[in-house]
C-alpha cells in the first residue's frame, strides 16, 4: 500500500528524457511499467546519479496505448539519439522489460546490460480481462509473449538480471525470472515496492559496475545476489 501511494505521488512527475549529471561514456536508461511514468524511477535515478554510477540518463515515457512494438521502436530512436560511445544499461519495470526485449530481439538495438524488475517474461493472466491492446499482449500465450520467448537467444550479447519480487501479486516468480539470466529474489516486497527496495537497487548497481568497470587482476567477483543484514546494510550473498 505504501509503494502504491508513493507511485501515486511520483507518476505525475515525469522526468525530462535526457539528464546529464556529469561526463560519462555509458548511458543508463529507465523504462517504466504499465500505467506509470518515468517519475517512478526518480528516487533510484537520483541515488545512482549522486553516487556517480549514472551521470548520463535517459528516462523513457510512453502511454498505456499502442503496442509493445510501437514503443520499442521509439525507445530505440531515443537511445540512438543519446549518442553515447560506451555501454548502454537499461533498468526496466514490468511491461518496460518486454518493450526493451522487443527492441533488442526484433529491432536489433544493442543493450549491454538489462535489469528487469517484476517483468512478466511469460506473461500474466491478470492482464486478460483488460481491453487494451497492451494488456492483451501481456497475457500468456499472446503473439508478443510467444515471439519474445522464441527469439530469446538474441539476448546473448546482453547481460540480463531478473529482479523477482517474492510478494508480487501481479507477476509470479516463474514469470519474472528469465531463463539464463542472473536472478535476484527480493523477499517481502511486491510489484511496486521493488522499485524502492535497497536490495533491488543493489542489483542495479551491480549491473552497472560489472558492465562499466573492469575488475582488477585477482579481484573477487561478487555473486550479484544480495541480502539485507540486521543492521540494514546490503551485502553480497556470496561474502
Amino acid at each position: 500500500m505504501a509503494a502504491v501511494a508513493r507511485q501515486g505521488w511520483l507518476i505525475p512527475q515525469p522526468s525530462r528524457t535526457l539528464k546529464q549529471h556529469g561526463d560519462a561514456k555509458h548511458l543508463v536508461v529507465f523504462v517504466h511499467g504499465f500505467f506509470a511514468s518515468s517519475g517512478v524511477f526518480r528516487p533510484m535515478a537520483f541515488a545512482l546519479a549522486r553516487e556517480g554510477l549514472a551521470p548520463r540518463q535517459v528516462h523513457f515515457d510512453y502511454t498505456p496505448v499502442g503496442s509493445i512494438e510501437r514503443h520499442a521502436r521509439r525507445l530505440s530512436t531515443v537511445i540512438a539519439d543519446a549518442r553515447v560511445p560506451g555501454p548502454v544499461i537499461v533498468v526496466a519495470h514490468s511491461l518496460g522489460g518486454l518493450i526493451v526485449r522487443h527492441a533488442v530481439q526484433h529491432l536489433g538495438l544493442h543493450v549491454d546490460a538489462l535489469v528487469t524488475m517484476g517483468t512478466p517474461h511469460r506473461g500474466t493472466s491478470l492482464a486478460k480481462p483488460w481491453p487494451w491492446r497492451l494488456a492483451q499482449e501481456l497475457s500468456p500465450g499472446s503473439v508478443a509473449i510467444d515471439s519474445l520467448w522464441a527469439t530469446s537467444h538474441r539476448l546473448h550479447r546482453t547481460a540480463v538480471t531478473s529482479v523477482v519480487a517474492e510478494q508480487d501479486l501481479l507477476v509470479d516468480a516463474e514469470s519474472a525470472a528469465l531463463p539464463g539470466s542472473r536472478v535476484v529474489s527480493i523477499p517481502g516486497v511486491g510489484h511496486h515496492g521493488v522499485l524502492y527496495d535497497p536490495l533491488a537497487w543493489e542489483a542495479v548497481r551491480h549491473s552497472i559496475r560489472s558492465t562499466t568497470e573492469a575488475p582488477a587482476d585477482g579481484a573477487e567477483r561478487t555473486s550479484g545476489e544480495f541480502v539485507l543484514g540486521p543492521d540494514g546494510a546490503v551485502r553480497d550473498r556470496a561474502g
